[in-house]
């Protein structure tokens, strides 16, 4: 990996983080606004992400600002050239991006290889290795500047007006928060990545006999009848949760002890939350995009229709065990 001996630290003081991706990638890079913060901690620290996910980023105590990304290049350009950046970090392989910001005359840019033309104008160029944890391709990036982070877990801060809209919504739904409350995300963006909805259904009805849950179904307006479909399948009576900024789903997901969610984002969203998670992977690659971090769990099989209910709920009371515990 390159060596950061070429570039004189005590120069950058305002560095501009890019990264224009879809929720789950965006909550994935965020330990590289974190370990920025750790190595500059008096930089001013920008974040250009897409417009729509702003506010995932935009509550983060280790960042100064957060720019739109712009799809107008020279509005671009300018809104780079405008701030006098010293250091542009590109988290994704995107010569573009890359030109974007030469052409913005930031004199330190790092990132990811692209072509031949991108490495001639990155000052710092890593390895694009996918044969890794999304987190850890990111993080490829702050480690080629010799600056190591202490910890790769993706957070995400939820503002307090937020967390209390959150409060009030499950109070008003008569949701009583000195019982567990468990989450499940039936949908996903794609129907492949999608569990049956009567294995969703029959966990739902072991939590509520187990340990007396109330059971929380997340979807979003794409999922269309499908989280009716699985409440009419439960012996339960859940309340179901959609229609709803992602920050208001993200203060919905804090508050539960549990998630249960297909790959999609806001099983990303609940890891970044600390929510105790119980991720489903079929056909899309765990080893990279599945939360490894102690507190959540992966059940994976070639197929979703080969993972059967039992295992989801073993995962699901391992994962309580291990709450319980902390």
């Amino acid at each position: 990996m390159p060596s950061e001996k070429h570039i004189d630290f005590s120069q950058i003081r305002r560095i501009l983080i890019i990264r224009i991706a879809p929720l789950g990638e965006t909550v994935l890079m965020t330990p590289v606004i974190r370990v920025l913060r750790q190595a500059f901690p008096d930089a001013y620290i920008a974040c250009m992400v897409d417009p729509i996910r702003r506010d995932l980023v935009s509550g983060n105590p280790n960042l100064n600002e957060v720019i739109p990304y712009k799809r107008s290049v020279p509005k671009l350009i300018y809104s780079m050239v405008k701030r006098s950046f010293q250091m542009a970090v590109v988290l994704q392989p995107t010569f573009r991006l890359v030109l974007h910001t030469f052409l913005a005359k930031i004199p330190v840019r790092v990132g990811f290889e692209t072509n031949f033309g991108g490495r001639r104008l990155l000052r710092l160029a890593v390895p694009n290795n996918t044969d890794q944890h999304e987190t850890d391709r990111y993080l490829d990036v702050v480690r080629g500047l010799g600056i190591y982070p202490p910890s790769d877990e993706p957070e995400i801060f939820v503002d307090q007006g937020t967390q209390m809209w959150a409060s009030e919504f499950l109070a008003a739904a008569k949701i009583d928060l000195k019982r567990p409350l468990i989450g499940l995300n039936p949908g996903a963006g794609a129907t492949y990545r999608r569990w049956p909805k009567e294995g969703f259904a029959k966990v739902a009805n072991l939590l509520y006999e187990v340990y007396n849950a109330q059971i929380c179904i997340t979807a979003g307006t794409r999922e269309g009848a499908l989280p009716c479909e699985a409440a009419r399948l439960m012996a339960v009576d859940p309340l179901i949760v959609t229609g709803t900024t992602t920050m208001q789903l993200a203060a919905i997901i804090q508050k539960c002890n549990l998630f249960v969610s297909n790959d999609t984002g806001p099983m990303h969203l609940s890891t970044a939350l600390k929510t105790p998670t119980v991720a489903l992977f079929g056909a899309s690659d765990p080893h990279r995009w599945g939360p490894i971090w102690p507190q959540h769990k992966v059940v994976a099989r070639s197929t979703l229709e080969d993972i059967t209910v039992d295992e989801v709920f073993t995962a699901a009371q391992e994962c309580l065990n291990i709450a319980t515990k902390s």
